[in-house]
């Protein structure tokens, strides 16, 4: 088990926004297994406890930070098993009382579209009755505490705690944010390409103004910020803690090395620089592509900005002309009463009328210029125009991406599910000398899965299997429908293949074992069957789990799990 919050800029928190992505309301609930609210008055009407969790921040004028905390709690896939909504229901009232959360009110939901089933809690963190802002301190570590507690208690497999990843690599989470949402260098990864060269220098200097002169060279500098120390970009506001990049740059060690911390003079500000950071691009070869993607989105921005005034316009507009009509109504002394309480009635029903309109229209066209240019972010920008037949694109997003993506795409992008012959293409992979063996099997299970979904196509079509025929209301013989209709698969950034079924089941290869999606019980039918195609007829099943029977269970090794 892990979990991560995910922070977000006051200006951009809507809790609305996040309650109804946890319940999937967009999309019907195709990923959500389940739901809930909790610490309402509105009980488990789960829309009624959004508007009362607005109502309550609302009312707590005061703060300008955020006031929601999104918390996401990730599983491994072996684990999916033992979940059940009860249990669940129990983790995440732990996770309220440790981070202080127990009184306030939330909204949850366990979603199953990843490789790893994960939990979404939104906490509203103004108390309901206090209606004070609560923030936990260091929750991070909480919050590991925690996570190590709720996994002897509920059998769950074990994960590396917090402490032992920051032995091994101190990461920036908003700097990965901002690289996978921009195709970006971020400043964070800047300073860890140099920071061999950082080291050199502090160990050199003697005195704070050397340091600065050789930090100078790359641009950068340190600064007292606090009780600690910043590194910063020279040529902008942008900064990351000191500490990020490695402990010994605490403010305590710099100034235990080179005395009470000086400002850089201007000797300092005058050496010559050799590099400075720019937001250089994570992909290679993108050509004029970024290019166009900056200038759709601005020119989306633009078009928003454009609707938004003409819809302000028309908007007050209306409530001009009906705010008149009913004016003069209440000012008309020839009508009487009766007959001014039906006109006013009359007009103010016409006004909101007008401007409910407006506003479908407005949203309507939003929504073609959504579809007309479907992306938001770099990457999503890169797999539209590769979808669309831009080999440039493709060739960007290959120049970033994991072998295994590169060659599924080669093999299997254009495949025929009713190829003649999938014993063959499986042959022609293994022989294949250009893949690696974990590249080989990754393929190969795809092959061997599209070859089920061939043989079973087959069978739908001439009607031969018995075992899967049902009588129809005129008592004539049916086959089933296929399992494996409309199946889609993709590869993670793990190197795990996760195959989706029409009916929003899941199953995922993880190379040395295959997990299915307990909700749904044809999940469990397809994942036994490419079981034995993958591993032999002889196979164990376990829970939601299935491996090869005489093999030894190993330990999973610990995967990054997003959204």
């Amino acid at each position: 088990m892990i979990s991560r919050r995910i922070a977000c800029k006051p200006q951009n928190d809507s809790y609305r926004r996040l309650a109804d992505y946890i319940a999937d309301a967009k999309n019907k609930g195709e990923k959500t297994l389940y739901s809930w609210n909790d610490g309402c008055w509105a009980g488990e009407n789960y829309q009624l406890a959004i508007q009362e969790v607005l109502d309550t921040q609302d009312l707590n004028q005061r703060t300008r930070k955020e006031k929601t905390y999104h918390l996401i709690v990730s599983f491994r896939p072996e684990d999916e098993a033992l979940l059940t909504p009860e249990k669940c229901k129990v983790m995440e009232k732990e996770f309220a009382k440790v981070l202080g959360f127990e009184d306030h009110q939330r909204h949850c939901g366990v979603h199953k579209n990843t490789n790893n089933i994960h939990m979404h809690i939104a906490y509203n963190m103004i108390h309901p009755e206090t209606l004070t802002r609560h923030e936990p301190y260091r929750d991070y570590f909480k919050r590991d505490r925690l996570h190590r507690e709720l996994e002897q208690k509920f059998g769950l497999k074990p994960d590396n705690g917090r402490q032992k990843d920051m032995e091994a690599k101190r990461n920036n989470d908003r700097a990965e944010t901002y690289e996978a949402h921009s195709g970006q260098q971020s400043f964070d990864s800047y300073l860890k390409e140099r920071k061999d060269f950082i080291f050199k220098s502090l160990d050199s200097a003697q005195s704070w103004q050397d340091f600065h002169k050789s930090l100078a060279q790359i641009g950068v500098e340190v600064k007292a910020r606090g009780n600690g120390c910043i590194i910063k970009d020279k040529h902008s506001s942008t900064a990351v803690k000191a500490s990020r990049l490695d402990r010994n740059f605490t403010k305590a060690k710099l100034e235990g090395k080179l005395g009470q911390y000086q400002k850089p003079l201007s000797i300092a500000q005058e050496v010559v620089e050799n590099d400075r950071y720019v937001s250089r691009p994570l992909h290679k070869k993108r050509g004029e592509l970024y290019a166009q993607y900056r200038e759709a989105i601005d020119g989306r921005k633009k078009v928003y900005e454009d609707l938004k005034s003409e819809q302000d316009e028309r908007w007050n507009c209306a409530a001009d002309f009906w705010g008149n009509k009913i004016k003069a109504i209440k000012n008309d002394r020839k009508l009487t009463l009766k007959d001014r309480s039906k006109l006013l009635a009359m007009a103010a029903g016409k006004k909101t009328e007008i401007q409910e309109g407006i506003k479908v229209e407005m949203a309507e066209r939003r929504s073609e210029l959504r579809k007309q240019s479907p992306f938001s972010r770099w990457n999503d920008f890169l797999k539209w125009k590769a979808e669309n037949g831009d080999d440039v694109a493709l060739q960007v997003l290959r120049s970033k991406k994991d072998p295994i993506e590169r060659n599924t795409q080669q093999e299997f992008a254009k495949a025929d599910p009713l190829a003649p012959n999938w014993k063959l293409k499986q042959s022609q992979i293994r022989v294949d000398s250009s893949l690696a063996w974990k590249d080989k099997r990754k393929l190969i299970s795809i092959a061997k899965m599209l070859q089920l979904q061939a043989e079973e196509k087959k069978r739908y079509n001439i009607g031969q299997s018995i075992e899967h025929r049902a009588k129809n209301k005129d008592g004539e013989f049916k086959p089933e429908k296929p399992m494996l209709n409309k199946l889609s698969w993709r590869v993670d950034s793990s190197g795990n293949i996760l195959y989706t079924l029409e009916s929003g089941g899941m199953v995922k290869d993880n190379g040395d074992k295959i997990f299915f999606s307990v909700s749904d019980s044809k999940a469990g039918i397809v994942a036994e069957k490419l079981a034995k195609r993958v591993f032999g007829p002889h196979v164990v099943m376990k829970d939601n789990e299935i491996y090869r029977k005489g093999v030894r269970r190993t330990k999973s090794a610990g995967v990054v799990r997003g959204r």
